[in-house]
């Protein structure tokens, strides 16, 4: 039901339309300020893997720590810092399957070896990552084979692995959680280097 003071973007129904308005700006800034926070940790995390792979772990561990830092988002329903670092893993592993030709499945060889070397935190977000591309058929084209590749190795693994964010959670529990997923992270990126390299090398 509408009245004079209603609309179908108000946040309360009968709200005055100047409310509803505020209320979608709050909602821009506070989506703004997330995405914010979220680009702010991939940066981190850049640096940090860069550190890593020099052989500066100090350093690394100090970048992650900042991440850590960013306390948990309850509209968002996880912390900028674990939410990032579940992007970089996912944007990793998705990278790699959309430059794959059809009978290329070096995307998934790579995420069945590095698998067992990770840590649970890792191995579940690989697994819900690689398994998610079954589970949302209808956005990617995943072949027979590598259905059944992925289905062998990473089982019924959920969309939406439980890690151990949550509103309760210490500054500790999530720079544990970022560390793996950061570690996670480098070992595919570096994975899917030494594929290009050998590729790079026999052409």
């Amino acid at each position: 039901m509408t009245g004079p003071f209603s609309s179908g973007f108000d946040s309360v129904p009968g709200q005055r339309a100047e409310f509803g308005e505020l209320a979608r700006q709050s909602g821009r800034m506070l989506n703004e300020l997330s995405f914010a926070q979220i680009a702010g940790a991939e940066n981190l995390f850049t640096k940090a893997m860069r550190a890593l792979a020099s052989g500066e772990a100090d350093r690394a561990e100090q970048l992650i720590q900042r991440a850590a830092h960013m306390a948990y988002d309850a509209r968002e329903a996880g912390s900028p810092g674990v939410r990032a670092a579940t992007l970089l893993v996912y944007s990793l592993i998705s990278d790699q399957f959309e430059a794959c030709e059809v009978d290329d499945m070096s995307w998934l060889d790579v995420a069945i070896d590095v698998h067992p070397n990770l840590d649970p935190t890792g191995r579940a977000q690989v697994a819900s990552v690689v398994h998610g591309f079954v589970l949302q058929g209808e956005f990617f084209d995943v072949s027979a084979v590598e259905k059944r590749r992925i289905h062998q190795t990473f089982d019924d693994a959920p969309l939406e692995p439980e890690l151990g964010d949550g509103p309760n959670s210490t500054l500790e529990q999530r720079h544990d959680i970022i560390r793996s997923l950061v570690m996670a992270a480098l070992a595919l990126r570096d994975a899917y280097a030494a594929i290009a390299d050998e590729r790079g090398t026999r052409a």
